[in-house]
């Protein structure tokens, strides 16, 4: 007796085994992939320092940065749960600078390849390029969470100036009153400005 032929509906829940996907189909299923790995990505009440789901062991590199600057960002109003996949972005891209930083290190800067002629010629490592363009985004990046010196302070500012104003349920002046916003305390000299982050009890800096 032979076997009984499957309906489609038993053929496509099985993938269609020994066949090809057609392109359209792989793009479907990767793209359905991706969006699982969105959506499971950790409620902010379960906890807000979690990486996104997307950033896993392959990302080995970036995990490490989240986890070394995710609690300094939440501690400092600067990592807030809609600025989780941003910050997600920078430590990726950081992952990708310190990996092609270390292979360059490794292999050299260059690398020789034959022409189409026969003859050798040096180029540079794709790696070169990678660490480049990681570079200019990582960059970018620190803007939005103050990473160098001038964005740190730049930052302290606005959120300072949110403060004043009294934005994000902070207190505003009585109507026809003289404002008289609530200076934070002043730095000393040598007080770390993370610190000075630290003791402001406000919402993060507003959006660029």
């Amino acid at each position: 007796m032979g076997r009984r032929p499957q309906s489609a509906a038993e053929q496509h829940a099985k993938g269609n085994p020994g066949k090809r996907l057609s392109k359209a189909d792989r793009q479907r299923q990767e793209s359905e992939r991706i969006a699982g790995l969105m959506a499971a990505a950790p409620a902010s009440s379960e906890d807000p320092l979690a990486p996104p789901a997307f950033l896993d062991e392959r990302f080995a590199p970036a995990l490490v940065i989240w986890r070394e600057y995710a609690p300094k960002l939440a501690a400092t109003n600067r990592l807030g749960d809609m600025h989780r996949h941003t910050f997600a972005l920078f430590c990726v891209y950081m992952g990708e600078w310190v990996t092609a930083n270390e292979e360059i290190i490794t292999k050299g800067p260059t690398q020789v390849i034959r022409n189409v002629s026969g003859s050798n010629r040096e180029v540079d490592r794709p790696a070169v390029a990678r660490r480049a363009t990681a570079f200019s985004a990582v960059m970018e990046l620190s803007e939005h969470f103050g990473f160098t010196p001038q964005d740190e302070y730049a930052l302290m500012k606005t959120q300072q100036t949110v403060v004043q104003l009294g934005l994000f349920g902070g207190s505003q002046p009585a109507a026809g009153a003289t404002p008289h916003p609530e200076q934070p305390a002043a730095a000393t000299p040598t007080e770390d400005p993370i610190g000075i982050l630290g003791r402001m009890d406000s919402a993060p800096p507003l959006p660029h």
